[in-house]
């Protein structure tokens, strides 16, 4: 027995969690040598040493199937070198890297959630995505993009050995960040350095904070797998229980399990600010900034009491390319949630085939809509802004909001965190099904109740053309 498989005896994970864990772990000392050795080298010698690390760990967790980055870079070179600036190269980026992956999960979908070589492969399939769109973006004249696409797009052609570099870079190829290549191009030139071209040792305390906020998740996750094991769902004891506790006890079982993703974001953002393509440039009092490649805000996270709030803490790096590359490119339907119902079935195919994934990002269009619709209602309807704005009225507003998001993401991810439909279905029935009943049932007839029903303050003409002109600009 070897050592990973003595340590998967002793902490009852598996060899392939263990193996992703320390891979995440490695980033910090790999950082050290970066920011020892190479920080001050040239952009070729930088690369390599990145391509060799990252083949290193990509041949460490997945073995031969080391082979599918290999050709999926090969095959970004080409498509950005001779298919440049073409609705070609779109089309091909996706068959190339979205068919791979999908073919992927076809091949290798279990029952589980199983580490397999799809689940990096997943990080490098956006990344590949957005560099090819981001290329597309530099080929077209500046006056024809948007803010978000010149911020992003690359005018020149990458070579092979900085596409394999930005693919296989350490601190992003097996669990993310998701970043640009015109990020990865400014640490790799120096960007993050201080006045004397040396490492900053603001760092240190952002990145130990980011790490140790990590591994206080990983424990509660832990400890939660333990408390509440997936298979307690579908057992005696948990259909015993009454509504109410059988929901709440869902809710708890989401947020200790969402608390899995959290850590390892925590951790790799860690050894990415260690490393310097956390940073972020520097505040109004001079200060560095470190909040480059964060996937999760920690407070807003916790506290956030509306949807949106979830969608800006969590997952920030995959949510910031769905905003950026598919839904403002979207624009063109001229329809906000059209474009939004296209973006959540692209990450849901994404995520794969299993049914539950395109349950839960629907039940998430429906609480987004509603959130809209409520928000809507409350500003156009007489004293009701002002009402909730009192002071005494805003403890009892955010303790409503977090209950209803915490309990209808609890719901919806019952769909996505059993996976397989003959294990969620059960849990789904013994709540009455209860999230599609509230927001595509109840929720709609009361909206148009509502409607008809409450006051609204009269709209001037001006204001009416105003509010036009807004909604075509948010389009």
């Amino acid at each position: 027995m070897g050592v990973i498989g003595a340590l998967s005896e002793v902490t009852s994970a598996s060899e392939d969690a263990l193996r992703l864990l320390l891979s995440v772990l490695a980033g910090y000392p790999l950082a050290v040598v970066h920011r020892t050795f190479f920080y001050n080298k040239s952009a070729q010698i930088q690369q390599i040493f990145f391509i060799l690390v990252g083949l290193s760990i990509w041949y460490f967790n997945c073995g031969t199937a080391v082979i599918h980055p290999i050709l999926s870079i090969f095959g970004a070179w080409i498509i950005t070198n001779y298919m440049r600036g073409t609705d070609a190269s779109i089309y091909a980026a996706h068959g190339l890297f979205l068919g791979h992956l999908l073919f992927g999960y076809w091949h290798h979908e279990t029952d589980t959630y199983d580490i397999t070589w799809t689940t990096p492969f997943c990080i490098m399939t956006l990344r590949f995505i957005g560099l090819v769109m981001d290329i597309y973006d530099g080929a077209q004249k500046p006056e024809s993009l948007k803010p978000d696409q010149k911020l992003t797009a690359i005018t020149d052609k990458p070579s092979l050995m900085e596409i394999a570099a930005f693919g296989l870079f350490f601190q992003g190829t097996l669990v993310g960040p998701q970043f640009t290549l015109s990020k990865f191009r400014s640490f790799v030139n120096g960007g993050w350095l201080d006045s004397e071209g040396k490492p900053p040792k603001s760092a240190f305390l952002p990145s130990i904070g980011r790490f140790l906020a990590g591994c206080t998740y990983m424990v509660l996750h832990q400890w939660g797998q333990f408390w509440i094991p997936d298979k307690w769902f579908n057992s005696d004891a948990f259909y015993g229980l009454s509504f109410f506790w059988r929901w709440s006890w869902v809710t708890l079982w989401f947020r200790l399990t969402m608390y899995k993703y959290c850590a390892m974001w925590l951790i790799t953002e860690g050894a990415s600010i260690l490393s310097g393509l956390g940073h972020n440039g520097k505040d109004k009092d001079g200060n560095d900034k470190w909040d480059g490649v964060r996937d999760l805000h920690i407070i807003k996270w916790e506290t956030g009491h509306d949807y949106n709030s979830v969608v800006e803490s969590f997952n920030c790096g995959t949510n910031t390319f769905a905003k950026n590359h598919i839904h403002r490119r979207l624009r063109w339907l001229n329809n906000k949630l059209a474009s939004h119902v296209v973006t959540l079935s692209y990450l849901a195919i994404w995520h794969g085939y299993h049914l539950g994934y395109f349950l839960l990002f629907g039940i998430e269009l429906g609480c987004v809509q509603a959130q809209n619709q409520l928000y809507a209602l409350i500003k156009r309807t007489p004293g009701w802004s002002e009402a909730i704005a009192q002071p005494i009225a805003r403890p009892f507003i955010w303790l409503f909001g977090k209950i209803v998001i915490s309990y209808s993401m609890g719901f919806a991810f019952l769909m996505f965190g059993l996976i397989k439909t003959k294990y969620w279905i059960g849990p789904v029935k013994s709540l009455y099904f209860i999230g599609f009943f509230i927001y595509f049932v109840f929720w709609p007839i009361l909206h148009i109740v509502l409607l008809r029903v409450l006051p609204r303050h009269p709209k001037k003409p001006e204001e009416a053309t105003k509010t036009t002109v807004e909604t075509k600009k948010e389009l």
